[in-house]
């Protein structure tokens, strides 16, 4: 940085540039960190193509019902401006400092006066094929993009709007009450000062005409992996039953044809996209709980499912949903005139030509960049690879080549949902770090309405019984369901919606409880762990405290798990519904205390991202204090001498530990471990073994993960079987042997049990390691035996590279893996060439084993420190694999890196940017509230027996001054287990209190 830009006047205002799920992540974020952020959609809604899922692997959540409450979030947020049907024009400036100027395009509604009553729609008799829906049904010219649409206004397409093209019509208008429809509505130009940019743009998706081979745009029952999609949807135009284009009928034949669109220079993208695999599977499992006769089929070339459980997910579509596996290339796709009917041609494993019918094929398409790119890459000033997503490089993943500028997302390269989230969290992280002292500057403060005093009304209870799409309404009964609930005492209302958690929901729900004057709201849907805050805050916009609310789940326990037992479950939901109304009924408002934040952040790891995390929390300008165990900083990193794109990796360590060391913010404690934490979210106090005690608002965890140290194929016993690691510090200090075989054997020790998960490191290293010893000498051999070659997204080029240039690559099975022994100075390598149909002997010089990670050996012992739970594989888990990723369960814990699970450099760089930014927006707060649900103690009923006491895990109870136990509520995390052991009852949990709980075993066990 110049001293001229240090002296530039910041602006504490981003813009974020894209509204899917990365852009809302990134906006929200900021926002909360206390930043104005305005984000721009070139849509009239936001939500991104997130927004056009069924559902999401590897949990099955229905995708609408995890965005929805982002998206409502984002639209309700005081520090978001939402700019919608907009782009942006031109950018000026300089980091710290930009001028954006934005061209917002008319809606033709007034979003003040239209209500999104739809009646407009009906009405209106021009017809457009709905690209929201790929084209397989048609909406109307005013419209609105989807039925959960934020913001929830229509707008009119003046490209087929009778009215704006041929000077006719306007039925629309006189088919509004509201008066919102405003033909004369014109663009306008929007000039922001702003301080940072986040692009967030999306994706565009391979168009497979081009493949005439499959038959896509000629047989009707070939259709894209996105279209199937939105035919799984219940908000799709099948609402959410499969049928076949060309018939209506219910397919049971179902055929995924993989790579479409990818890992192909010639006629498509020479990429991998990262994501295809992952949701053939998801949408074979889907596909079978529709109709349990449904038998799927998946061609593919490689199964690249390297993400966190993804094998266990694939395993699952086998076992469970049986899912046939084939690798094959499909040759063509030739239709039945007869029964349109599809044949495809395919060659198998062993050379020989297949052919086999199907009801339907899925054409699994890839993602690319927006047709706009080039321009859009000019637009802003930043540098596009040859493929046209944003360069970056690996070791600042989320920075571009201008300065202020940072990307998440599908722009930056292909990747799911998980790294989207992530990359938004990260790219926001380093806007934070920028803008760090302009925090606050431009935000606005939000003011409720006062609170209803309901204390003495009777109980008016409004009942919502969601359909969730078809999640729930496949399953339950849910018109009965509302029907059995309106005649439960206290009932004032009982109707249902198809999405609660909605926008058009949300409102209804407010609607209700004014008009029908309600003073008490039970939602039946989903979760409540992931809805129940949304409801909460509805509510209390408008004026009722937050806990006359109660959520009553008939998704999880109801539709999900009595799938095939519809009459049962809508029995079932009916006791859950009326039992949770039966609770309503005692409910009474609870009050919530605040506590100051402690403005220092606590990292336990001393690794990369550790190290980057608490720089990233540095220039945010928080405390820091960083813990590592080992006598240096650096941790697995030490071990690494470059990435696959060729950069220092030593150079950058070395950099990141003097930043780190010289820090004056960042405080670092060597060859120490933590004894115990004690607190609460904003407020912990962490005891080191040496009696060290260090006050914190949040909590990092980076604590990192251990290489696999193998015991196959004779490691360590011979100097001639190495790891991919020993044999990168080998190249990078003496370079390779010239004339020597080097036979690289892939997936030791992993994606088989006990340890059944891809290490996502091991292709990479084998497909650099390879390369380096190609470049350095051209006649050396090298051998790779492979299962699947993991080289996911942009990583293609290096698998093609290493082809190039003379890397062979050979395929075994688990079931037939290499055998070797050692004969003199060689070691012998003997597998099977599936092509060749025999056995293949090499006599190999250095036989390299690729070796993935393991969880740290004492990570149960840890996690059991912190009241932290792991996975089967013994990673540390997430609060939601998709949303929340980088976030624990529990409040104010956040974690990064291997801990995690296995990934690479980048990755890691990614989600420790991703873990600052949001221990960055907690710690901005200078109070936090405290949960309204904690135990309540009575010390005049208290007997002081110390029950409650020697159980509390938070140590909330304890011995006061005057011998008697008291309460610490501010400790409280309201589990409960003081009110299940305290003889005397002299503990209630507000929210559950014993009256509460007995009402709802009453309503359930009196008839």
């Amino acid at each position: 940085m110049t001293p001229q830009q240090e002296n530039v006047d910041k602006i504490g205002s981003v813009l974020v540039v894209g509204s899917g799920i990365g852009g809302m992540q990134a906006a929200l974020d900021l926002a909360n960190s206390g930043f104005m952020v305005h984000m721009v959609s070139d849509e009239p809604s936001i939500g991104g193509t997130m927004s056009r899922l069924d559902k999401t692997f590897p949990t099955g959540d229905c995708a609408m019902c995890m965005i929805s409450p982002r998206m409502v979030e984002s639209s309700r947020h005081p520090n978001i401006h939402l700019h919608t049907l907009a782009k942006v024009l031109s950018i000026d400036g300089q980091e710290g400092n930009f001028v954006a100027k934005i061209n917002q395009q008319p809606r033709y509604v007034d979003a003040d006066r239209c209500t999104g009553c739809g009646a407009c729609e009906p009405a209106c008799p021009s017809k457009v094929f709905d690209s929201f829906n790929q084209g397989l049904n048609k909406r109307k010219a005013i419209y609105a993009l989807f039925p959960q649409a934020v913001p929830n206004t229509r707008a009119i397409d003046p490209q087929h709007c009778l009215y704006l093209t041929k000077n006719v019509c306007r039925k629309c208008e006189k088919a509004c009450e509201a008066n919102a429809i405003n033909f004369t509505d014109t663009g306008k130009e929007i000039e922001l000062n702003i301080g940072s940019i986040i692009l967030t743009p999306g994706l565009a998706t391979y168009q497979p005409e081009i493949r005439g081979e499959f038959g896509f745009g000629k047989h009707k029952n070939v259709v894209t992996a996105l279209q199937f999609e939105r035919l799984l949807s219940a908000s799709g135009p099948c609402g959410g039953e499969v049928a076949r284009p060309s018939d209506g009928a219910h397919p049971k034949r179902l055929a995924w044809i993989q790579c479409v669109g990818s890992r192909n220079a010639h006629n498509a993208n020479p990429w991998c996209s990262s994501v295809c695999c992952m949701y053939a599977a998801k949408q074979s499992i889907i596909a079978k709980e529709h109709d349990p006769e449904v038998r799927s089929t998946v061609f593919y070339m490689e199964l690249r499912a390297f993400g966190k459980d993804f094998d266990k997910y694939i395993e699952k579509a086998k076992n469970d949903a049986e899912v046939v596996y084939k690798r094959a290339m499909v040759s063509e796709v030739i239709e039945d005139p007869e029964t349109q009917n599809l044949f495809i041609h395919s060659v198998g494993e062993d050379g020989k030509l297949v052919n086999e019918e199907f009801d339907m094929v899925i054409l699994s398409i890839g993602f690319e960049p927006r047709e706009d790119a080039k321009e859009f890459a000019e637009i802003f000033g930043v540098s596009a690879d040859e493929y046209g997503f944003a360069k970056t490089s690996k070791l600042h993943p989320v920075e571009t080549s201008r300065k202020g500028v940072y990307v998440a997302g599908t722009y930056q390269g292909p990747k799911d949902i998980p790294e989207t989230v992530i990359q938004g969290s990260g790219a926001a992280a380093e806007a934070m770090a920028l803008l760090g002292a302009k925090r606050g500057s431009q935000v606005v403060e939000v003011k409720l309405p006062d609170e209803r005093d309901t204390i003495g009304e009777e109980p008016r209870i409004g009942v919502v019984v969601c359909h969730c799409g078809t999640n729930i309404a496949g399953t339950v009964d849910v018109e009965k369901v509302a029907a059995e609930a309106a005649g439960q005492p206290g009932v004032a209302h009982s109707e249902t919606i198809i999405y609660a958690c909605a926008p058009d929901g949300q409102q209804k729900i407010r609607d209700l409880i004014t008009e029908k004057k309600l003073n008490r709201i039970v939602v039946a849907s989903c979760t409540p762990r992931t809805h129940g805050p949304l409801f909460m805050d509805t509510i209390r916009e408008v004026g009722l405290n937050k806990f006359l609310f109660e959520l009553a789940d008939i998704r999880e326990q109801c539709s999900w798990c009595h799938m095939n037992d519809k009459e049962n479950a809508t029995s079932k939901a009916i006791e859950i519904v009326n039992m949770n109304v039966a609770k309503t009924r005692n409910l009474v408002p609870v009050t919530t205390a605040s506590v100051g934040v402690e403005h220092t952040a606590l990292v336990i790891g001393g690794g990369i991202a550790g190290m980057n995390a608490s720089l990233s929390l540095a220039a945010q300008g928080y405390g820091v204090h960083l813990i590592e165990r080992q006598e240096s900083l650096g941790g697995l990193l030490h071990k690494v001498y470059t990435t696959i794109d060729g950069d220092d990796v030593q150079t950058y360590l070395a950099d990141t530990i003097q930043k780190v060391e010289n820090n004056p913010s960042i405080t670092v404690h060597l060859e120490k471990t933590v004894h115990k934490i004690d607190g609460f979210v904003g407020n912990f106090e962490t005891l080191l073994e040496d009696g060290e005690k260090i006050s914190h608002g949040a909590l990092l965890i980076a604590s990192g993960g251990v290489e696999y140290q193998p015991t196959e194929y004779g490691y360590p016993d011979s100097k001639r079987v190495i790891t991919q690691r020993e044999l990168e510090s080998d190249l990078y200090h003496q370079g390779p042997q010239d004339g020597a075989t080097y036979v690289m054997i892939q997936c030791v020790g992993s994606r088989e049990d006990p340890d059944n998960y891809c290490s996502r490191i091991c292709c990479q290293d084998a497909l650099k390691n390879a390369i380096a010893i190609k470049e350095k000498s051209p006649t050396a051999r090298v051998i790779i035996l492979y299962r699947d070659m993991r080289a996911y997204g942009l990583k293609e080029d290096y698998y093609k590279k290493a082809r190039d240039i003379g890397v062979l690559f050979f395929l075994y099975t688990p079931d037939l893996k290499p055998q070797t022994e050692q004969v003199g100075d060689k070691v012998r390598v003997r597998f099977l060439s599936t092509v060749l149909g025999k056995d293949m002997v090499v006599d190999a010089d250095y036989l390299v084993l690729s070796t993935g990670f393991r969880p740290q050996p004492d990570g149960d012992d840890f996690a059991k420190k912190f009241k932290l739970t792991c996975n089967i594989d013994g990673f540390l888990l997430e609060a939601h694999v998709k949303l929340r990723p980088v976030d624990f369960p529990s409040e104010g814990f956040f974690l990064a890196g291997l801990a995690h699970a296995p990934k690479n450099l980048e990755e890691t760089i990614s989600q420790s940017l991703a873990a600052s930014a949001r221990v960055g927006a907690l710690l901005s707060n200078d109070k936090l509230s405290v949960s309204g649900v904690i135990s309540k103690h009575n010390r005049d009923i208290c007997m002081s027996c110390l029950a409650c006491v020697k159980k509390c895990p938070f140590g909330a109870p304890f011995i006061d001054e005057d011998g008697r136990v008291s309460h610490n509520e501010v400790k409280c995390t309201g589990c409960g287990i003081c009110a299940g052991v305290c003889p005397a009852k002299a503990y209630q949990v507000n929210y559950f209190r014993d009256d509460q709980i007995l009402a709802m075993v009453d309503s359930v066990t009196d008839h």
